[in-house]
């Protein structure tokens, strides 16, 4: 059973990765995860900074994404993007990698969560166990700041300040995709 999902989800991401859907700067780490016979990604984000428009906090199907960058950015590619509607919250969000890894059995789940912990993603765990073993690998760096309901609430040196330090995070929880890569070649 395992086998043939495994083959099913690596099929997706093969034609995903022929439609450019994957981030690029995650790209390695998948191709070193899934060569492991006891594990599977089923999603992944290599971190991104995103401008986005809230209707109602957590509505997350009736957000509208303003900007996103899976890289640092400058603070006028963030002002080029930010716009304000009569109603809802824009926030500016920072967020780490994820991984979602199907994992053959509990033991090889705590494995590869006890791997990703040990590189500094503190915030891995075990997401399911009922209908397949799911690893979340996620870390610390994440950033959410509203920036204002219907205009800007922030001064301009706040909203330059926010934008160096989600550089900075994205810039360190690559770091840490990085330590994963290279224990992900040793290990496992």
């Amino acid at each position: 059973m395992f086998e043939k999902r495994k083959e099913a989800v690596m099929f997706k991401l093969a034609e995903a990765i022929n439609e450019n859907k994957v981030d690029p700067e995650i790209l390695e780490t998948l191709k070193l995860i899934n060569s492991k016979k006891k594990y599977y990604t089923t999603s992944s984000c290599a971190g991104r900074i995103v401008l986005i428009w809230m209707p109602e906090l957590g509505d997350k199907k009736g957000s509208v994404f303003l900007g996103k960058w899976h890289r640092k950015i400058k603070y006028e590619e963030l002002t080029e993007f930010l716009r304000f509607r009569n109603t809802g919250v824009v926030f500016l969000i920072s967020q780490s990698p994820i991984i979602h890894v199907a994992s053959y059995d509990l033991k090889s789940a705590i494995e590869i969560r006890d791997l990703a912990f040990s590189c500094g993603f503190k915030n891995s765990g075990i997401k399911s166990i009922s209908n397949k073993i799911i690893v979340e690998i996620l870390s610390t760096e994440r950033i959410d700041v509203p920036l204002g309901e219907r205009e800007l609430l922030v001064n301009e040196e706040y909203l330059r300040f926010l934008v160096k330090y989600a550089n900075k995070a994205l810039e360190k929880s690559r770091k840490k995709l990085e330590k994963l890569n290279k224990k992900l070649k040793e290990s496992l």
